[in-house]
């Protein structure tokens, strides 16, 4: 399928989104949604990234391009803890490009985590936006059909750099202070818990997941605290479903109150009330 003639398919999905009317039950899309990678674009000025993002096989990047898109694609990483990457191909190695996605992503991060990679598929010119975790919950279909439009007809022109940037930017539709890697909360839920945490006095970050895997929580949390608060200053909290437990961490001394209420939090948690659990966090950082 070449690339003009998958523009025009993604034209078409865009205008049967726009159209229609019915609504995603799980994944609302707003108007602030759709537009989010319409035009006009322009580039977020972000620090550089030692970390590796972009991995151009197909060649289709200069140096030049391929930096701009890796420091974007870390800064997304660390800003919105999503495990972020692009891949550009020729060969997809008789895969399917959404299994091949899903492969990459697999080798890259081991599957976990809140993901979103970018495949630019030169051999069957069929790209894929591969979501999951707060990627899944807070990116809508019609939000990824429009950003697909607009890179595919930059893609088109040749210009590969703008065309990454315009997919990997739906990273930005992903929250900052309360990202739900285990997807246990309802799209509303995620908001209105993001919204609070956002008006919290102090710079706090939540976490939910389900470590399944031999790491503690504690040595993932710390990892997640050291992409998200390089300076030592904030805090991180993880609610883990699989031991129902909730742990905190900082690089100062945790607030007293936070500390009174981890019994409460834990214990909430034990119980599956992972709702009351969340809750009870906001109401500390209420007063």
């Amino acid at each position: 399928m070449k690339k003009i003639l998958f523009l025009n398919i993604i034209a078409s999905a865009v205008c049967l989104v726009m159209c229609s009317c019915s609504a995603d039950k799980t994944q609302p899309a707003t108007g602030k949604t759709a537009e989010t990678t319409s035009q006009p674009f322009t580039e977020r000025r972000v620090e550089s990234s030692d970390g590796t993002y972009i991995f151009d096989k197909a060649g289709l990047l200069s140096p030049e391009d391929l930096k701009a898109c890796n420091d974007y694609a870390g800064w997304l990483h660390d800003e919105k803890l999503i495990n972020s990457a692009v891949i550009t191909v020729s060969d997809l190695n008789g895969m399917t490009p959404y299994d091949y996605a899903a492969d990459q992503f697999e080798a890259i991060y081991e599957g976990k985590g809140s993901g979103l990679l970018i495949l630019i598929n030169n051999a069957t010119n069929e790209d894929i936006v591969y979501r999951t975790g707060s990627c899944f919950t807070n990116i809508s279909q019609s939000s990824e059909d429009n950003a697909m439009y607009w890179a595919t007809k930059e893609m088109i022109g040749n210009n590969y750099r703008n065309g990454i940037m315009r997919l990997l930017q739906l990273g930005e539709l992903c929250n900052t202070y309360f990202i739900d890697n285990a997807q246990i909360f309802s799209y509303d839920e995620v908001k209105k818990f993001e919204k609070s945490l956002s008006q919290a006095k102090e710079d706090v970050c939540m976490i939910a997941t389900r470590n399944g895997s031999k790491t503690s929580n504690e040595d993932i949390l710390k990892v997640y605290y050291q992409r998200k608060f390089r300076d030592g200053k904030g805090i991180m909290l993880m609610l883990d479903t699989e031991s129902g437990t909730v742990i905190a961490h900082s690089g100062e001394k945790l607030p007293s109150k936070l500390e009174k209420a981890m019994k409460d939090v834990n214990e909430l948690s034990a119980k599956g009330d992972n709702t009351g659990a969340v809750n009870r966090i906001i109401e500390v950082f209420d007063k």
